[in-house]
């Protein structure tokens, strides 16, 4: 590349050309889902696998920018930005270092080779993409900087949208590039204004360390504004560096599309997609803080929990949007009273109440405060019950509920899940308040008075010995020609003294109970001897894919009984698949991962369940030993009716198929949702709509493809 490009030589080549970057790192994935996501934000990718290659394309070709992976065989990334440096000589062109290091030494190595920026792994490519079209235009603005020092100059390329010249009293000087940022707030930082005085009050603490931090060059760190105009919230990112003869720089970027897609993600993971309050992730995750605090000394936490069983009752007359105006009606009720009651009561609550929907007909109320227990208690749950036992009218028809309240205090438990239990005990046997049967308090008592939870536990225990648990099979199909292409085998148990008992609430038993393993035992053991039921009649052949616990995958022998039972029956090893959870594959808790790996060696297929709430990045995947990705019924649910949803839903199918996984897609249950997933190119669904969950018997059906729920 040439040592120097003049202003008019840049302009003129510029043009209606797309901007062009080298993305040099040897991991092929990596630079293959680089491309696809600078390719489609508008940039011209050439890709290196090395240094070598990356200083050799210098020699023929000029880029705007290059992304840069620290760590490489060779020649490592340091060296190489350090060469290329010497052989651009003049020419600013951005130099990105990627890497996994955020130790000062490595940051300060970077910038010592000629780094432009780095930045961490995994890539956040939506900051990324912002941050290197910033730079290229602060690349071609610092060519027409004539007599700006050297310094200045690489500050105004790494800017983030817009850069704020100040003096040492944070008074504006000058302003660029602010064409990208939010007119309101453009308007706010105009030449003359004094910084913090436009600033919103609860951003300015958190600003003025970082302008303290800057000055006295301990650190430089990022903060973000937030700014409401016309019921619209902005967010903007933004940091201090500080320049020369006493000016300081403030580098802002507009991140509000940013905050919005992770803002809705967020909701559809823990907000009640009904009523828009908390869900039962949600309370859990609230409560598990809250908890900790109290360990801390911190202040103790009351949930108070409303039931009704009149709920699904009006769905007959109501139909599903009209259960859904019910709901909001019941949660609007509840929030007016817990609103009054944390403004009128003298009690002085620590954190604001939080009112969450656990399930259709329960919902549940976080209290956290000195002395939140006693008369204030009992005076909400009360006022609470008087507006929700109120007949409520939806579409001309009467909705009569009877209503029960538990209360249980942190003080007698030890988890959110025990405090959420102790609830439930507490409707079904509590200490009545003031002789109101319906509002009842949980205490030490309560679980001596109750045998029904180690009743079950030992009805279970038994029915899991005697093989007295059945497994149901539900149908996987592939969306491009409706084939079946395997099943999910779950557990069912229809005991005979107790009924059906929901898996929701026999599966966690067990796992407390210490009884997962034997269960898990039993779905293997029924489900190679059904394979091989299939086998002798002659039904075709597909993979059957099992839940397996966190505690089994961690036993010292659950790859040798695997294995054993699988060949004893001479079934191909693809045939069984595994489907774990995203925390067990990410986390790699004892001995699950490395048994998890020596499995799929072996043949076994591995899936992660539930894929997209929890902590995984799309850049593990190429590392896990995995062979299929389920997309969680959360995304799956709001498909067809949020943009957001489908977006993300069909970054997972991508992302996934560039790394050669197969994408299922569970809880399907309308044809809307079947066909936006058809048109994301998912590769199979599974859910009510194709085929509910049935026993061996009735499972031939699904054998022949999927058949609308209409003609079976």
């Amino acid at each position: 590349m040439q040592t120097a490009i003049s202003s008019s030589d840049r302009l003129s080549s510029r043009g209606p050309e797309p901007s062009r970057l080298l993305v040099v790192d040897d991991d092929s994935a990596i630079r293959t889902v680089s491309r696809l996501a600078l390719e489609y934000s508008g940039f011209s990718v050439t890709e290196a696998c090395d240094g070598y290659t990356a200083l050799s394309w210098l020699k023929s070709h000029r880029f705007d920018a290059i992304l840069l992976d620290a760590r490489m065989p060779g020649i490592d990334g340091f060296e190489t930005c350090r060469q290329m440096r010497e052989r651009l000589g003049m020419d600013p062109v951005p130099i990105v270092i990627a890497t996994g290091l955020d130790d000062d030494v490595s940051i300060q190595t970077a910038f010592d080779c000629g780094a432009t920026d780095f930045a961490p792994k995994p890539l956040n490519w939506q900051i990324i993409i912002q941050r290197l079209r910033a730079l290229i235009r602060a690349r071609e603005a610092s060519i027409h900087l004539n007599g700006r020092s050297l310094q200045i100059s690489s500050m105004l390329k790494t800017s983030s949208e817009a850069v704020l010249t100040m003096d040492r009293n944070a008074v504006i000087q000058e302003r660029k590039h602010t064409e990208k940022l939010p007119e309101a707030v453009k308007e706010m930082f105009r030449p003359g204004c004094a910084f913090f005085d436009v600033l919103p009050v609860e951003c300015s603490g958190r600003v003025a360390k970082a302008w303290e931090n800057a000055v006295n060059g301990d650190s430089i760190d990022e903060f973000i504004l937030q700014f409401g105009a016309n019921g619209s919230d902005m967010n903007i990112q933004g940091r201090f560096i500080a320049g020369v003869e006493n000016e300081m720089l403030c580098l802002l970027q507009d991140q509000t599309e940013a905050f919005v897609t992770e803002r809705k993600m967020y909701e559809l993971a823990y907000v009640d997609q009904c009523t828009g309050i908390a869900n039962e992730k949600r309370l859990i995750s609230e409560l598990t803080l809250r908890l900790k605090q109290e360990r801390d000394n911190g202040p103790s936490t009351v949930l108070i929990r409303c039931a009704t069983s009149d709920f699904q009752e009006f769905e007959p007359r109501l139909g599903r949007s009209g259960l859904n105006k019910l709901a909001c009606t019941i949660v609007s009720r509840i929030n007016s009273r817990v609103t009054k009651f944390a403004k009128d009561t003298s009690l002085v609550l620590s954190e604001p109440p939080l009112v969450a929907r656990i399930s259709e007909s329960h919902y549940a109320i976080a209290l956290s405060g000195d002395g939140v227990r006693g008369d204030n208690i009992e005076e909400l749950a009360q006022s609470i019950l008087s507006v929700l036992t109120n007949c409520v009218e939806i579409d001309g028809f009467s909705c009569p509920m009877d209503w029960k309240i538990g209360i249980a205090t942190s003080t007698r438990t030890t988890s959110p899940d025990a405090l959420l239990s102790a609830t439930a005990y507490a409707i079904q046997s509590g200490l009545a308040v003031n002789g109101n049967d319906r509002i009842r308090f949980y205490n030490s008592g309560v679980q001596e008075n109750i045998g029904r939870a180690m009743e079950l536990e030992r009805l279970l225990r038994k029915d899991i010995a005697t093989g007295a648990l059945e497994v149901y099979y539900q149908p996987k199909f592939a969306l491009s020609d409706r084939s079946l292409i395997g099943m999910e085998a779950l557990v069912r148990w229809n005991n005979l003294e107790l009924g059906p008992v929901s898996p929701a609430h026999f599966i966690p038993l067990a796992e407390q109970a210490g009884l997962i393993i034997p269960l898990s035992h039993f779905v293997i053991e029924t489900v190679l001897d059904q394979i091989v039921r299939w086998r002798e009649e002659g039904s075709p052949a597909v993979p059957v894919s099992i839940n397996i616990s966190g505690h089994h995958l961690n036993s010292q022998t659950i790859v040798e009984e695997l294995m054993a039972g699988i060949e004893q029956r001479f079934i191909p090893c693809h045939l069984v698949e595994l489907e774990v959870t995203e925390s067990i594959m990410i986390e790699g808790a004892g001995r699950a991962l490395a048994n998890l790996h020596e499995l799929r060696e072996k043949g076994v297929r591995i899936s992660i369940d539930d894929f997209g709430t929890g902590y995984s990045s799309l850049s593990y995947l190429r590392e896990l030993p995995i062979d299929c990705l389920k997309i969680d019924r959360s995304f799956v649910n709001s498909i067809a009716n949020d943009p957001t949803a489908h977006a993300i839903a069909k970054a997972i199918i991508t992302v996934g198929h560039e790394v050669g996984l197969h994408v299922i897609a569970e809880g399907v249950e309308t044809p809307e949702q079947l066909t936006c997933l058809k048109d994301a190119q998912c590769d199979s669904v599974q859910g009510y709509l194709t085929g509910r969950p049935v026993d061996r018997d009735h499972f031939d059906i699904f054998f022949g493809g999927y058949v609308p729920r209409s003609t079976h």
